[in-house]
């Protein structure tokens, strides 16, 4: 091949010949895609075609009854696609030799409908065959693209490969005397036979055959799948062809038949869950020459996604012609009826179906307003079992049967007698706050404190030991080395700015159990009827020229909308921590004025959220490693910036009642 190909000057019969051969011995997508781009920039330099241009909106197309003319420029831009040209000249050519050896003292006599400005499919071919053997009707709806072909083929010495020039919609076509061709080529369609009318064309031009004609592509076969995903494997059923658009059907639907157009399928049995529902196009342009699915754009599967149907149901379908050519379906979703929280038939536990329900049919835009507000509860249920907040709604989201979310849910309450003690305890809580007597750990000094600072800070909930184990966890979790510096700063994706994905370890759990933070909490909250989280840890390490503290600044973990609801968020520092070492921070007293604030300030709550920090009243708050602070959830909060020499670590634990 000529090295500027891309030049239009340089690029001649010659150099198109040379194109045509390495084309028709190509064999993979890449080769085309290396063949075929410096071509088609050489033909639209010829033609002066901005295949590209700042602005497009498509106005060159034209709308027929049967479907759309894509533009000239659009119609160019299809060459982009490498197999798409690549097998369609591949297969074009054989066809071509075929019919050469059955009339062999005579050219074969082809039309191609729609043939573009470029003649995409035609004009490398014009210059392996000559004259005698190939003679071309080119035609086209737009008189723009017959021009620029025309210009293309007198550029190339090649006008005597074409017996005429047709501008006209080539579903409305009657020319006078009837003609006959050996092939006709059409490629005026996009997957599944949507918007553009291929169908009517083939319909329509298929009485200009002789009778050993061809239709190139020979075939186009639609069917239909359905696939979903159950116990964690993809699933996938084969329910059956749509239709096969080729030249015995063409004839069919020209005799007025259109039984093929429309039909059902059952659907397998399955799961009762979500299913996608996938439509697939496959190719034959001629004999072995095919373009299966994702090889081209024309082949990629179309899909109904997130259906809820149920197995063994039916679903109908409909080819609609028209001006945008397309299928109906007909199918009856069903939605499954939400259970009582008394529904244990999920791993065991109580609530949890009627949470996994929620979450699916929320995931399907139904409506919230059907739902009771069961936030606290449907959140206990993934504290209790030992989930966490976070994971828990992956996997809510992410398992979308429920024996997925069994599976998911199942090593955490294999124990019966740790599904029994959850159950209880969900049952108890969710059904009254009735109070036993309230612990009395806190001073009346502590209780002043947190009374008009919003804030304490509980020495020694935890044991040095207790620290240093967990401090060993997270260096583990992290594969980081505490004497090696360099080891603390390695990107990975178990963080999230300095919070580790790190919710549970027999160490971590451990540090939950501790009966004096239980003690704090219930007294702060004056009720005992209290849920543990399940939260993660963060790693705070010492800014460097080459790492910059990433946040969270300061902030609110609620909805800045008065009055502000009494609440308490909690960490313990697994390290000696000083203001200076990436401390937590907070704006005392502020639980006292935030109402008034929020009705002086005008804005809505997440403007609310964007403040000038350094104007605020905030502290740095420095503790001993197994100190446990607690702050109003009204309290601007948040970690800051490390300049010492060693990081922060902590372990995030608060509490919740399940009822207000």
């Amino acid at each position: 091949m000529p090295d500027q190909l891309g030049n239009p000057t340089k690029f001649g019969r010659t150099e198109l010949a040379l194109y045509a051969g390495a084309l028709l011995q190509c064999s993979s997508t890449g080769q085309a895609k290396q063949l075929i781009d410096p071509v088609l920039h050489a033909l639209c330099q010829q033609i002066e075609l901005d295949l590209h241009p700042a602005i497009f909106i498509d106005s060159g197309a034209t709308v027929t009854a049967y479907g759309k003319a894509v533009s000239p420029t659009t119609a160019a831009q299809c060459a982009e696609d490498p197999d798409r040209g690549r097998v369609f000249i591949q297969g074009l050519h054989q066809a071509i030799l075929d019919q050469l050896q059955q009339i062999p003292d005579q050219p074969v006599q082809l039309l191609y409908a729609g043939t573009g400005p470029l003649g995409w499919l035609v004009l490398p071919l014009l210059a392996v065959f000559d004259a005698s053997q190939l003679q071309v009707t080119a035609l086209d709806i737009h008189p723009q693209s017959l021009q620029s072909f025309k210009a293309l083929t007198e550029h190339f010495g090649l006008s005597d490969r074409i017996t005429d020039w047709v501008c006209v919609d080539a579903t409305l076509w009657q020319p006078e005397p009837k003609p006959a061709f050996d092939l006709i080529v059409s490629e005026t369609m996009k997957h599944l036979l949507q918007q553009e009318p291929q169908v009517q064309i083939f319909s329509h031009l298929q009485q200009f055959l002789t009778a050993k004609g061809q239709l190139i592509p020979q075939q186009i076969k639609l069917d239909a799948w359905v696939e979903w995903r159950e116990q964690g494997r993809q699933q996938q059923h084969y329910l059956g062809p749509l239709f096969t658009l080729d030249k015995q059907l063409s004839t069919a639907l020209a005799a007025g038949d259109l039984s093929a157009f429309s039909g059902q399928w059952s659907l397998p049995e399955f799961e009762p869950g979500p299913v996608d529902l996938k439509l697939t196009t496959d190719i034959q342009v001629y004999e072995t020459y095919w373009l299966r699915e994702h090889q081209s754009q024309l082949t990629m599967p179309r899909y109904k996604s997130g259906l809820m149907l149920a197995s063994g149901s039916v679903v109908q379908f409909q080819y609609q012609q028209g001006i945008y050519p397309d299928f109906e379906f007909q199918y009856q979703q069903q939605w499954p009826e939400l259970v009582s929280s008394e529904d244990i038939s999920c791993a065991g536990v109580f609530h949890a179906k009627r949470l996994w329900q929620k979450t699916q049919l929320k995931k399907r835009r139904q409506a919230d307003a059907e739902f009771p507000d069961e936030w606290l509860l449907d959140k206990a249920v993934l504290d209790l079992c030992g989930v966490g907040l976070e994971p828990g709604i992956q996997a809510l989201h992410s398992c979308s049967r429920l024996s997925d979310f069994v599976a998911f849910l199942q090593p955490y309450v294999s124990d019966l007698s740790v599904r029994t003690r959850i159950n209880q305890q969900l049952k108890s809580l969710s059904q009254s706050n009735t109070q036993t007597e309230l612990p009395q750990v806190l001073t009346e000094a502590q209780l002043e404190f947190w009374q008009t600072q919003g804030y304490l800070v509980i020495p020694a909930v935890l044991s040095k030991e207790q620290c240093q184990l967990s401090c060993d966890v997270i260096w583990q979790y992290l594969q980081a080395d505490p004497a090696q510096p360099d080891s603390w700063y390695q990107s990975t994706d178990k963080m999230q700015k300095i919070m580790l994905q790190l919710f549970r370890h027999p160490v971590l759990d451990a540090n939950r159990q501790q009966p004096l933070i239980r003690k704090v909490y219930e007294q702060l909250w004056q009720r005992t009827d209290l849920v543990m989280t399940t939260d993660r840890v963060s790693f705070n390490p010492p800014e460097t020229k080459s790492w910059r503290f990433p946040g969270p600044d300061l902030h609110w973990d609620v909805e800045l909308i008065a009055p502000v609801p009494f609440a308490t968020q909690g960490l313990v520092y697994l390290t000696d921590t000083t203001e200076q070492q990436g401390a937590f921070c907070c704006v005392p007293g502020f639980h006292l004025k935030i109402d008034h604030w929020i009705n002086s300030q005008n804005k809505d709550p997440i403007e609310l959220q964007q403040q000038n920090w350094a104007d605020w009243p905030v502290k740095a708050i420095a503790a001993k490693a197994g100190d446990l602070i607690i702050w109003h959830q009204a309290l601007p909060h948040g970690a800051s910036r490390n300049t010492a020499e060693w990081p922060r670590m902590v372990h995030y634990i608060n509490m919740y009642p399940l009822v207000d």
